[in-house]
């Protein structure tokens, strides 16, 4: 299939956090690079990673929350790795990140590899003849934009989703929410605690927070179509419609997974 090897494609300069430093630095970083970061100790030795869901879950501003007590262990990925078999192992791992080491033994951080990446590095021409229908998602987890942000945040949690269609109550696409989304606008803390460590009452609404136009395609739109789509508005998801009410969605693990899997190759 013509994939690279891991290091031609990685990005060979990380943004990382040290495993002793607060969460509040590692929100802003996020809000800064939009991504995973991987988690380091001094010597710069891989000890995992911090995911949005894992900011999501520290419901505290206090300035004493470190990063270590939400790090999470990660499949090892090397520089000499196959692509698809990093990839393959993401998909498994259900990471859109992945630190990238220098050895197995050494573990030190040399790179991360991204589902981004690899997306951004498919074959146009190798594309298997498929449709989204074959694809995509259905029965989609959505919300309204009247939904309170705190809800949206706690079923994120609780189901481990990235993101969820806003639909109206004709089930039609208005926008999208995302993990991200609630990060960078602070939405995080909501009904929690502030940076006193006092209780909040209140929590915005999706409506305020989302991203809008919901960008959408049809269950009929080829495979290449869409990964074309998806690159042109660089958007990590697509809603699918028929005709104009929500029936699926799909996003970049879809493609790279129907992508790498040999045996819908034509």
């Amino acid at each position: 299939m013509g994939l690279p090897r891991v290091q031609e494609i990685m990005d060979q300069h990380p943004v990382s956090i040290n495993s002793n430093d607060y969460v509040t630095h590692a929100r802003q970083l996020m809000r800064d690079y939009h991504r995973t970061l991987p988690v380091v100790d001094e010597r710069n030795i891989v000890l995992g990673i911090l995911s949005e869901q894992d900011v999501l879950h520290v419901t505290s501003t206090k300035s004493n929350v470190t990063v270590k007590g939400y790090t999470t262990e990660v499949p090892v990925i090397t520089g000499d790795m196959d692509l698809k078999q990093a990839a393959t192992t993401m998909l498994q791992a259900m990471t859109s990140l992945v630190p990238v080491l220098t050895s197995i033994e050494e573990r030190k951080l040399c790179g991360t590899l991204s589902i981004l990446d690899i997306f951004n590095n498919l074959d146009p021409s190798k594309m298997p003849e498929m449709h989204v229908s074959e694809l995509m998602t259905q029965n989609v987890k959505t919300c309204s934009g009247e939904d309170p942000v705190a809800k949206v945040w706690t079923n994120m949690m609780r189901e481990g989703y990235s993101g969820y269609p806003v639909v109206d109550k004709h089930n039609i696409p208005v926008g999208m929410v995302t993990r991200h989304d609630i990060i960078r606008t602070g939405g995080v803390r909501i009904e929690r605690e502030d940076e006193h460590g006092t209780r909040i009452g209140t929590s915005s609404t999706v409506s305020r927070i989302m991203s809008t136009p919901a960008y959408t395609i049809t269950p009929d739109t080829s495979f290449k179509e869409t990964i074309e789509l998806m690159a042109k508005l660089d958007v990590g998801r697509l809603c699918v419609i028929n005709p104009n009410e929500l029936v699926g969605i799909i996003d970049r693990y879809d493609v790279v997974r129907a992508y790498i899997d040999e045996k819908k190759q034509t």
